[in-house]
């Protein structure tokens, strides 16, 4: 696997992801486990009570169904975050990886659809250019200018 559970600022991950939703205000009523955000949130707490970095099933059961609106530039941001976080594990991208499943969640709030991820962000970023040239360019200078 890609990650240590030591190398994972997990208040930070819910620090970036928390301001994505939009709150009970834009959806009526809040429905975690349909939630892109709210099921990211819960991911997190799974890995922090069990001290790993994975979730069993985690990337198959991301609700990719949501439509919920969020917050693009929290999104692009909390999607930034994730990059800087990847380790590019490579041959060891590992799908169940907690970085991955929120990295997918983002994805399926900003493109409507997960992105094949092949371990390394700067191929993420190059790959998304060819479908999402804007987005991309976003991400990529986000990315460069974020410690």
């Amino acid at each position: 696997m890609g990650v240590a559970f030591k190398e994972i600022n997990f208040s930070r991950l819910v620090d970036k992801l928390s301001p994505c939703c939009l709150s009970e205000n834009e959806c009526g009523v809040c429905e975690r486990e349909t939630c892109l955000v709210g099921y990211g949130t819960e991911c997190i707490k799974k890995c922090m009570i069990n001290k790993v970095t994975y979730v069993v099933d985690g990337y198959y059961n991301i609700p990719i169904t949501d439509t919920r609106i969020y917050d693009k530039e929290y999104i692009m941001d909390g999607v930034v975050d994730i990059l800087k976080t990847c380790k590019s594990c490579k041959e060891n991208h590992f799908e169940n990886c907690i970085v991955n499943i929120l990295r997918s969640c983002y994805e399926v709030i900003l493109l409507g659809e997960e992105k094949d991820y092949k371990g390394s962000a700067f191929v993420y970023l190059n790959e998304l250019k060819e479908t999402n040239p804007e987005i991309a360019d976003i991400l990529f200078k986000k990315y460069m200018t974020r410690n």
